[in-house]
Parts: C-alpha cells; structure tokens; sequence
C-alpha cells in the first residue's frame, strides 16, 4: 500500500477514515446513528499518516484506535460527492479537523450497495508512524 496521500493520477487525497475503507468501516456504528447529523468521522489532512498521527495523539490512550490507525482510507470531497454522500465540518477541541461523512438520507442512506459506491472512492495505505 502506498503511503502519500496521492493515486495514480496524482489527486491528493485529503480526506481520511482511520481504519480503512471497508465496508465494514465505512458502516455507521451504533452511536453514530443517533447523533443530531448522522455520519461517519473522517479527518482532513495532509496525509494519512498526519491523520493517524493525529489520532493517536489527540486520544494517546485508545489502543483499538491506534490498532485502526495502521490503515488510513483516503477520498476526496469531490470524490465522495461523486457517490451520493458529502463531507461537512464537525470540529472537536481534540480534532479542530474532524468531519463526517455524511448521507442526504440520513441513517438510510449507509446502505450496504451505496457502502460499496463510497469505498470504491477510496485509496488505503499504511498509517504506521
């Protein structure tokens, strides 16, 4: 897996999913589906490894996160628009960064075949310090 933030055709890729892009990653948890504006949390940054970087330091004693945190999926905003979803500011005093994926039908719009539109727009690489 490559570790820049880029794809073949040189497209930075700024937005990023710790964990990854599988389906399974990209599916809402529990609470996520109860928030006011449901959606997945993603970061904007440099690089994937600044992601999980950042990540690691902002919550130093989450060790399932730092394990997720090996695997960065990366998109574009543009890229997941392409797909049905968006991506808005939901900025935390941890992560002034943080955004959510989000879909315009709200809860039913992470459905498994609109899951596997969005994670086709997604590269993965290493996010390993």
């Amino acid at each position: 897996m490559p570790d820049n933030p880029t794809n073949q055709t040189g497209v930075i890729r700024e937005i990023h999913r710790i964990g990854g892009a599988s389906i399974e990653n990209l599916r809402l948890k529990p609470r996520e589906q109860t928030l006011r504006v449901p959606g997945i949390s993603v970061l904007k940054a440099a690089s994937p490894l600044e992601a999980a970087r950042q990540v690691r330091s902002a919550f130093p004693r989450a060790r399932k996160l730092h394990e997720a945190a090996k695997i960065v999926g990366s998109t574009t905003v543009e890229l997941v628009r392409s797909v049905g979803f968006d991506v808005f500011p939901f900025p935390s005093v941890a992560l002034p960064n943080h955004c959510r994926i989000i879909h315009p039908e709200g809860t039913d719009g992470f459905t498994d075949e609109n899951l596997v539109r969005l994670a086709a727009v997604f590269d993965e690489s290493l996010g390993d310090e």
